[in-house]
């Protein structure tokens, strides 16, 4: 009840936020392909109205971190403790602030907070996670909401497949669920491509075609050649571009065109669809320790962000955003937790520690080298889920014996 109040006093009173990205998400046709994931315009039509959309993400947010204060200090002997560090983790601005924002990070974040409760349950459950309604519905819900979040889907589907095929056994009907999940979220991944060309032109402005050793590479790959011309790195807006250029890029509704589209005309608009991608692909495993610096030199701007001027909000304050504890602070705390667990047997808690903060810093990669802009807002949900991670960790530290229920180290995990 705490925590509602808290949460709800956050943002009560205040109007909603609307950003340009604001208008693909209260777009909804199922009848066509969209530009933006449809769990969050779902609920965002459900919602109605932008009070009512806050008021979701509120609640949603509550739910989210009830639950995990409840599975993480089920099995401690300190659950008071527990509680209280998983709600004020779950008060600072870093999660809380993007209520006011109609924008999808407040129900991804929480759908992401939901998840791993979700696995700790799982974790501690004498079935396999593919066995628990909870675990398989909060996995396609989180990763059905962000285009690149598919990634995890595909992977635990093709665990499923695999362990089908190993064992000449149907999936069953949970992991039926998330083999046709990950099928949708593929057709979403292609329905999403009018926006992830537009990223594909944010990745080119920022690091490419104002670098010249980096651009003959792409050039020497295919790429169209690009003069370098002043304000190519800024943005035009849609009247500035071809008819002909403007109809082909189909750019999602509310976003400005990079200046580098009209530049770059039809050859390079061709290229981005076509082959842009995959060379991009090509040149971070050709280069990878550009890849690994890039990473690193993001992970401080964005994981521990200083303010929140990256996006402006007015959200009230309720605790103190150096609550938000360092991440490298806690990924030391999350695998010290991990390797507790499994010294005290509990295995199938290890790895689902390990998993949840390997997951997170998955996330972390994938956001920050497909996208060009908004680098701390892209990262919002992994620095969460970090947090969340560290949490378990400490949970882990205040276990209060093996839990009765645990199966043993030759239960398979499915």
């Amino acid at each position: 009840m705490t925590y509602a109040v808290l949460r709800a006093l956050a943002v009560a009173g205040l109007p909603a936020a609307r950003f340009p990205d604001s208008t693909g998400y209260l777009t909804l046709d199922l009848s066509t392909p969209i530009d933006r994931p449809f769990p969050v315009p779902l609920l965002y039509a459900l919602a109605g109205s932008d009070t009512g959309r806050v008021s979701l993400q509120v609640a949603a947010g509550v739910a989210a971190w009830v639950w995990l204060a409840h599975e993480l200090s089920s099995a401690s002997r300190r659950p008071g403790t527990v509680r209280w560090a998983t709600v004020v983790i779950g008060l600072t601005p870093q999660v809380i602030r993007f209520d006011q924002a109609i924008l999808a990070e407040s129900l991804t974040v929480s759908a992401g907070v939901a998840l791993v409760a979700a696995t700790v349950r799982a974790a501690a459950a004498p079935r396999g996670y593919t066995s628990s309604p909870a675990w398989v519905t909060m996995l396609v819900v989180f990763t059905l909401v962000r285009p690149h979040h598919v990634l995890l889907l595909l992977a635990v589907a093709s665990v499923v497949a695999l362990r089908s095929v190993r064992t000449r056994r149907l999936p069953g009907l949970f992991g039926a669920v998330i083999m046709l999940s990950a099928a949708v979220g593929v057709m979403q991944v292609q329905a999403n491509k009018p926006t992830s060309n537009l990223n594909m032109y944010t990745v080119l402005s920022e690091r490419i075609v104002t670098d010249p050793v980096r651009s003959e590479w792409f050039v020497k790959h295919g790429m169209p050649r690009i003069e370098i011309v002043e304000n190519m790195t800024g943005y035009d807006t849609p009247e500035m571009l071809p008819p002909e250029l403007l109809a082909y890029l189909d750019l999602p509704q509310g976003q400005m065109p990079p200046s580098l589209m009209r530049i770059g005309g039809m050859e390079l608009a061709r290229w981005v669809h076509d082959d842009g991608w995959s060379t991009y692909a090509r040149y971070l495993v050709a280069h990878p320790s550009e890849t690994w610096g890039r990473l690193t030199d993001l992970a401080g701007p964005t994981m521990d962000v200083a303010d929140d001027g990256f996006l402006p909000l007015d959200t009230r304050t309720v605790v103190p955003r150096v609550f938000f504890v360092p991440t490298v602070v806690c990924m030391l705390v999350t695998l010290l937790g991990a390797a507790l667990a499994a010294l005290r047997g509990r295995r199938r808690e290890a790895v689902a520690l390990v998993a949840v903060l390997a997951g997170a810093l998955t996330l972390y990669a994938v956001a920050m080298l497909t996208s060009g802009i908004e680098h701390p807002r892209h990262a919002a949900v992994a620095a969460v889920l970090v947090r969340v991670a560290a949490l378990a960790g400490v949970a882990q530290f205040l276990a209060v014996r093996v839990r009765t229920d645990a199966p043993s180290p030759a239960t398979p995990v499915s």
